[in-house]
């Protein structure tokens, strides 16, 4: 007996439909993210903390039939061609308002999500990537790949292929081309070799600005960016070296709980900090066996004689160094464009390639710049 499927959908009309609800929910989930990456529920989050996020129009598309709650048929009404169709129940102005002050009109249908911080760790991160990574010789691992690369006589495990065109050049010689009667000597197996593992080394400088002109404010949305750098970089970076410094006049290589925590005064040379990067990346970290990245947060008050050599260890350091990022927080106040040194980037190093710079003047404005500074494509040009 046949069974016929009867169904008004094209095959798979339905799974596709569903498909492209999850990925639609995805992105509404992500985008929302992206938002409220300075709220404290979500920084403040642990492991089995669960986060709400609430999003619109999630609902699938369906149609759904007249159960009998409207008089008439199809088409059935008491308008005539030409009418002009108001808002309904008297609401002139669209407003959703009725004649006693009241809202009249359905509101915004709103959906919670509920994910824990791995969950919300995976949408963000999904569209990060260490931009200009290459693979590096690392001399302290003991890990070997096996590369098979040859045909032998002897070995684990049999070439099948190998195997048959042996049997087929044996039997050519005898003059019958034919495969079959397969003995010991045509066999062929896949011999290998073991050579180190390359690894995916980086390296990379968080430098933030802990000077007197980074007020509670500016501190807070840089301790932010660097809190999502490192969650970025443990997250899908295994074999990633994070080095905390932190700089006024002078630089100090920091702990990680020094470098979130740390409250300064004094004025500011950025000059300090490239340096004291330049120093401990000769020293430490070869670029034969590092990809090395720096990233430096700063409000833009910087000594305005110290602007051109801080451009110079720019220049060094983007010879050796994948990339070399500069965030200015909080840029719209405070000072005057010449005084700010996104300003004096933007006239002096806008086309050094490997240098990327951006601004923000709010929490929203963070995840834009990790965008520029994690590219998943080749390191976008440096924007003003």
């Amino acid at each position: 007996m046949s069974v016929v499927q009867d169904t008004a959908l094209p095959s798979g009309q339905g799974a596709r439909d569903a498909l492209h609800h999850s990925d639609r929910l995805r992105r509404k989930v992500t985008e929302q993210l992206k938002r409220r990456i300075g709220e404290e529920d979500i920084v403040a989050a642990g492991p089995d903390k669960r986060i709400r996020v609430p999003i619109s129009g999630t609902k699938p598309w369906r149609f759904v039939l007249d159960r009998g709650e409207r008089p008439g048929g199809v088409g059935q009404g008491d308008v005539r061609p030409g009418d002009v169709l108001g808002p309904p129940d008297g609401d002139a102005d669209g407003s959703g308002t009725g004649e006693d002050g009241a809202g009249t009109a359905p509101g915004e249908e709103l959906y919670e999500v509920t994910l824990d911080m791995d969950e919300v760790e995976e949408l963000l991160f999904a569209e990060l990537e260490l931009p200009r990574l290459k693979r590096k010789p690392d001399p302290t691992t003991t890990e070997q790949d096996v590369v098979y690369d040859d045909i032998a006589r002897k070995g684990p495990q049999v070439d099948k292929k190998a195997t048959l065109r042996a049997n087929l050049e044996r039997n050519a010689r005898r003059g019958r081309a034919f495969v079959g009667d397969v003995d010991r000597d045509d066999l062929r197996y896949r011999s290998y070799h073991e050579q180190p593992r390359p690894r995916d080394r980086a390296v990379v400088f968080c430098v933030m600005d802990v000077s007197a002109s980074m007020n509670v404010p500016r501190k807070r949305m840089a301790r932010l960016f660097f809190y999502w750098c490192v969650q970025f970089l443990r997250r899908r970076h295994e074999q990633v070296e994070i080095v905390f410094v932190g700089h006024t006049t002078e630089a100090w290589e920091l702990t990680e709980a020094e470098f979130f925590g740390r409250v300064a005064t004094g004025g500011t040379r950025v000059s300090a900090a490239y340096e004291l990067v330049d120093e401990i990346a000769t020293r430490r970290f070869p670029t034969a066996d590092w990809n090395a990245y720096a990233l430096h947060c700063s409000d833009g008050d910087n000594f305005a004689a110290d602007n051109r050599r801080t451009l110079e260890l720019v220049q060094r350091l983007v010879e050796r160094f994948a990339l070399v990022g500069y965030l200015e927080v909080d840029s719209g106040t405070g000072f005057g464009v010449q005084r700010r040194l996104s300003g004096f980037f933007a006239d002096q190093a806008a086309d050094l390639d490997g240098f990327v710079f951006a601004t923000a003047d709010d929490d929203r404005a963070l995840w834009p710049a990790l965008q520029r500074f994690f590219a998943r494509q080749d390191v976008a040009g440096a924007v003003a």
